[in-house]
């Protein structure tokens, strides 16, 4: 290499701007033609305000350089540009942080994504695989609840619990008593064997490498929990769990690929909006309970590009996988129901406010029967299957006078929303019973321990307040105008209030 070579060297170590001297040029005046080029390169970058900020300012000096050298075509012009992309190789390696990397590291933020993250258009591909996961699993999901609710309550019709109310109590009651019962036993003996899996991932945490195998069997248990809560008819949904489902999916794509905390709650976003288009098989349904209950801490210009596409493809895959595997018959026949007339409106607002006060009495009291069970546990001890084993009670005890709270999939709410002409179907006094009763053992099913959702059990209070308001509304109008009174049936105040019960809570508990 030429002392022309270890100047340029030199000045570009110390980031000064100190000329090299003269040197000669095989090539004659050329040569020095170029010398003064790459001279007068290196002092206008060695003037400027960016060489002081570190890496930035050098690999900009040598980018230039490189393009001057790159200008020449042969001789020392040629030497010198590769032995400048060597030096923009060590100094790319050992130059300090920019300046834009030391403000984010000042401020704290941990979030950027490393050099193994995706690129933004995989989380596409990611929403279709996370899509046919979770239709898979909840598929077997359901599936897994159907076998148990056949072996559990094997000989009993189809059509739903309405029959037992046409039953002999002394027939029925041992089955309605033992059956729920029997599914908080076995529930509870799976949340003594999560305890001694968080104890083992407790132990493990430290020399945690690759795929957390521990961590995969947690939602698992918590499936199988579920089926059997669901199979034996203690009164809680299975969207909450199919949500889970859902999620862990997600949490799993998250776990395998660097993700910040947006990309986190995108993946979160699908798979909740895949679990309940595939629970409900309704895909517009999954995308705006994802947006409306996981996305809301997320800001829109922090939002990922492509997230609602993701969500998209996610509820639609999902569904789709369970058309195939479960059917496409909906989760409950919705009749045909329409406005009489406007004057109709301030009733639904009134229904509006109706519902919302039930919402609020059935979230405090889920959370009244979560911290009595939680002071039974502090103060006698008892073993741990004890607690879903009294849930499983409590809600056998009221079904042996409502046995409709029982479920029995979503037959109880078609019964509700029914024309009312068969005649197992409910009365309006019947059907205030009903909603209060299905409100107490739903939250004692929560408080103690059994797992579930409170998605379908919201459906049919919600069912059931709507057409006691709708029967009641149509009662006294008619009462108080003889004659043909434009007011829509119960059932549509039914199909209506269904929604507006549904949502909040589904909010405020995250259907859990």
């Amino acid at each position: 290499m030429s002392s022309c070579d270890d100047d340029h060297a030199s000045l570009l170590r110390s980031h000064a701007g100190a000329s090299s001297p003269s040197c000669p040029s095989p090539r004659g005046s050329a040569g020095h033609q170029h010398h003064a080029d790459v001279e007068a390169d290196e002092a206008t970058v060695t003037a400027s305000p960016r060489l002081a900020s570190g890496g930035g300012g050098v690999r900009g000096l040598l980018r230039n350089l490189e393009r001057r050298m790159s200008a020449r075509g042969s001789g020392p012009g040629r030497r010198q540009h590769q032995h400048y992309q060597q030096l923009d190789r060590s100094v790319a390696i050992e130059s300090p942080p920019s300046q834009r990397q030391r403000e984010r590291a000042a401020a704290g933020d941990d979030d950027e994504l490393g050099d193994g993250a995706p690129p933004e258009w995989a989380l596409l591909l990611i929403g279709c695989l996370l899509g046919l996961a979770t239709g898979i699993c909840v598929a077997a999901f359901n599936r897994g609840v159907h076998v148990i609710h056949e072996w559990a309550w094997a000989g009993t019709p189809n059509e739903g619990a309405a029959w037992l109310r046409l039953q002999k109590i002394a027939d029925t009651w041992h089955r309605i008593l033992l059956i729920p019962v029997t599914g908080g036993v076995v529930v509870g003996m799976m949340h003594g064997l999560l305890d001694i899996f968080e104890q083992l991932k407790l132990v493990k945490s430290g020399q945690r490498q690759g795929i957390n195998f521990v961590g995969a069997i947690f939602p698992t248990i918590k499936a199988v929990q579920a089926a059997v809560t669901l199979g034996t008819g203690c009164s809680l949904g299975p969207e909450g769990p199919s949500v889970d489902i859902g999620k862990s999916c997600a949490n799993a794509c998250s776990e395998m690929m660097e993700s910040n905390r947006e990309r986190r709650i995108a993946l979160v976003a699908a798979g909740a909006a895949a679990g309940i288009a595939s629970g409900f098989n309704a895909a517009v349904a999954g995308c705006f309970f994802a947006i409306e209950t996981v996305l809301r801490p997320l800001k829109a210009e922090n939002s990922p590009p492509f997230t609602t596409a993701m969500i998209i493809l996610a509820s639609v895959i999902s569904s789709t996988v369970s058309n195939v595997l479960l059917g496409a018959r909906p989760a409950f026949i919705v009749p045909a129901y329409e406005l009489k007339s406007a004057a109709e409106l301030p009733l639904y607002l009134i229904l509006g406010m109706l519902c919302g006060a039930v919402s609020v009495v059935f979230d405090r009291l889920v959370g009244w029967f979560s911290r009595f069970f939680g002071h039974i546990k502090e103060k006698f001890d008892f073993p741990i299957i004890v607690y879903p084993a009294l849930g499983g009670l409590g809600a056998g005890i009221i079904a042996l006078k409502y046995p409709g709270i029982l479920y029995w999939g979503f037959t109880n709410v078609e019964e509700i929303l029914h024309t009312g002409k068969s005649a197992s179907a409910p009365g309006i006094w019947l059907l205030t019973q009903l909603a209060a009763a299905k409100v107490v053992a739903t939250a004692l099913c929560k408080g103690s321990g059994l797992v579930g959702g409170l998605y379908a059990p919201s459906l049919m209070i919600g069912a059931a307040v709507g057409a006691v308001f709708g029967g009641s509304a149509a009662y006294l109008i008619n009462s108080a105008l003889p004659g043909n009174a434009a007011v829509a049936q119960p059932q549509a105040y039914a199909l209506v209030s269904c929604l507006q019960l549904t949502f909040p809570n589904a909010i405020s508990n995250n259907v859990h």
